[in-house]
């Protein structure tokens, strides 16, 4: 697992192929184009041949425009059904692909590379030259969601190059400004968007759209669609007519094609006054209420971050560094839904009226975002007191990813009845060192840290770490040492031992720099013990600064169903480990750093 990033040559060599594919299958059916104007750029989409058209473009018709002479990007679309092109294979491995897209190994700055499952689809985009090529097998297997918002990687990609940043969000307005709608699925956006659309408000989005934060905030409409829960058909009957067909008899959303029957309530742009995240409440009144910083990033941060390929720490601040500019406020719905749309045209008129507030709105102070990695397995015990356990370190800037390694109990159901924003990701019993390779793929975060889920951090952990690393932009890895615990027998937890005698590599007892698992590779899974001494093996053979504090950074339970209890060395990997660094030094020539 420490096999190098692609190169520069590799990545740029496969969008090549890819583009030569797309001319080849233009060859055999001619070209198309259509023209659209997307956020102040002009776009070309070239479709090779007429099949993809019908899918991909309902969606976009809103911001057509008539032939541009010389557009700010190209998009070159084909699929192989139509076209009898075949794509060309992978240049890597399919353990390489991530449930959000992207790819691991593929981190070139110029040549953009995702591929998403549920489309079979491939995103790749020359960022100096403008060129994108999307392609998949056939469009009669596209998801729903596709409709709805068809090219978003690619738009992500292009609208990061021109200062602007795709959002998970809706966004409302009238005379007065806009408000954009932001919050994980469930707690009512689509329920406020449709609501003011019904009434007669401008409409911009209620999935995805594109906001700019300089000069002044703006939100910008990309699609003319929304999305309708089958269970609440009842609620908006006005806007049924405007559902399409559904992809599968069990879809459990509608979509909507808004353009061009409701073409007069669309707007493309508008300024934007505040930010809402919507509650659903008992009864009916809705109200209007002042909410800090942290909770409006955050739920922005998740529902974007957690499906766009590509993002990391920039994002995160680009979002942090948006909502900081505008206020901030919690929308409370009542069952009532007409007050939905007069009390936020209500809002828009007077904001001030409704700003009672007696901080300062929480502001960030640049936090950086940190993605927290926890492997479970048959974890129903530990998984509630190990979350509080994170959530208690008070950082706000948190990503929580839980790699669920094939767990018979319990565990899933409890993850969902939790209060908290969690990125879940099932997969086979491949061991822990797998499940933590899942997670570094899909972490988001400038620096991330592991946790066990029957491990526990001490008070202010993240803090201390993170304020250490931060003070040296030359390390790597800062960890400190692992306190084993044992349950006496009135149940409270006691020390066992000197965590300095402790094993030395613990994972979660540090720090990492997300660029660190580039340089050192991934965990083995091939080993089932052992995957952390290899790989910290790995990383001082190859000088990667790293500091170890004078202090316990890891409570690691002792509780009788460890993995490792019980286990001789050999079962433990040690040997194993051993032999692993030899082979490398015997190539190398370089000494083992004991």
């Amino acid at each position: 697992m420490d096999k190098p990033p692609k190169t520069e040559e590799e990545q740029q060599r496969f969008f090549d192929e890819t583009l030569e594919k797309f001319h080849r299958a233009a060859g055999n059916t001619g070209i198309i184009r259509k023209f659209y104007e997307i956020a102040d750029t002009k776009i070309c989409i070239c479709f090779a041949g007429p099949a993809m058209i019908p899918y991909l473009t309902p969606a976009l018709e809103h911001l057509a425009v008539s032939e541009i002479a010389h557009p700010d990007m190209t998009i070159n679309v084909w699929d192989s059904e139509s076209t009898r092109v075949k794509m060309p294979p992978p240049p890597c491995e399919w353990a390489d692909f991530t449930d959000r897209g992207d790819i691991w190994g593929f981190n070139s700055k110029r040549i953009k590379t995702a591929f998403h499952w549920s489309e079979f689809s491939v995103n790749v985009m020359d960022m100096n030259t403008n060129t994108a090529v999307y392609w998949v097998k056939t469009p009669k297997s596209f998801p729903y969601w596709v409709y709805s918002s068809p090219f978003r990687t690619i738009f992500h990609w292009w609208m990061e190059k021109n200062g602007c940043q795709l959002l998970h969000a809706a966004a409302v307005g009238n005379e007065d400004g806009a408000v954009l709608i932001t919050g994980k699925g469930g707690v009512g956006k689509s329920t406020t968007a449709l609501s003011c659309l019904n009434a007669g408000l401008n409409y911009l989005a209620d999935d995805y759209l594109i906001v700019r934060k300089d000069p002044e905030p703006k939100v910008f409409s990309l699609y003319s669609t929304a999305k309708l829960n089958v269970e609440d058909r009842h609620k908006f009957p006005e806007l049924i007519k405007f559902a399409a067909d559904p992809v599968k008899k069990d879809q459990e959303k509608d979509v909507l094609f808004l353009y061009p029957g409701l073409k007069n309530r669309i707007v493309n742009e508008m300024p934007l006054k505040a930010v809402l995240t919507p509650e659903i409440i008992t009864g009916k009144t809705s109200k209007v209420t002042p909410v800090s910083f942290w909770p409006v990033q955050r739920a922005m941060s998740f529902t974007t971050m957690s499906q766009l390929p590509g993002v990391g720490s920039h994002t995160h601040e680009y979002i942090s560094e948006f909502t900081e500019k505008l206020p901030c406020y919690k929308i409370s719905l009542g069952n009532d839904l007409r007050q939905i749309p007069e009390l936020i045209a209500s809002f828009l008129s007077d904001p001030k009226r409704f700003d009672k507030r007696d901080d300062d709105n929480g502001k960030s102070n640049n936090k950086p975002l940190i993605s927290v990695i926890m492997p479970v397995y048959n974890g129903e015990k530990f998984i509630k007191e190990a979350i509080d356990n994170i959530l208690g370190q008070n950082y706000p800037a948190l990503e929580i990813i839980v790699v669920d390694d094939g767990s018979t109990d319990n565990t899933k159901n409890i993850i969902d009845k939790l209060p908290v924003d969690i990125r879940y990701f099932p997969q086979t019993n491949d061991g822990p060192a797998s499940a933590r390779n899942k997670g570094i793929r899909d972490a988001s975060g400038k620096y991330i840290l592991f946790l066990d889920v029957d491990d526990l951090w001490p008070e202010n952990n993240i803090h201390l770490l993170l304020n250490e690393i931060e003070k040296d932009k030359n390390l790597e890895v800062v960890r400190g040492y692992a306190q084993l615990m044992k349950t006496d027998e009135k149940g409270k937890m006691e020390f066992i031992g000197n965590p300095r005698d402790s094993f030395p590599d613990y994972i979660g007892a540090g720090i990492y720099r997300r660029e660190v698992f580039e340089k050192v590779g991934l965990y083995d899974p091939a080993m089932k013990f052992g995957e952390d001494a290899d790989w910290f093996n790995r990383a001082r053979e190859l000088n990667i600064p790293m500091k170890r504090l004078d202090a316990v950074t890891l409570y690691v339970r002792r509780h009788g169903g460890n993995m490792t209890e019980g286990k001789s060395l050999l079962e433990l990997n040690a040997l194993k480990v051993f032999k692993k660094a030899l082979d490398r030094q015997r190539n190398t020539g370089k000494n083992i750093e004991k």
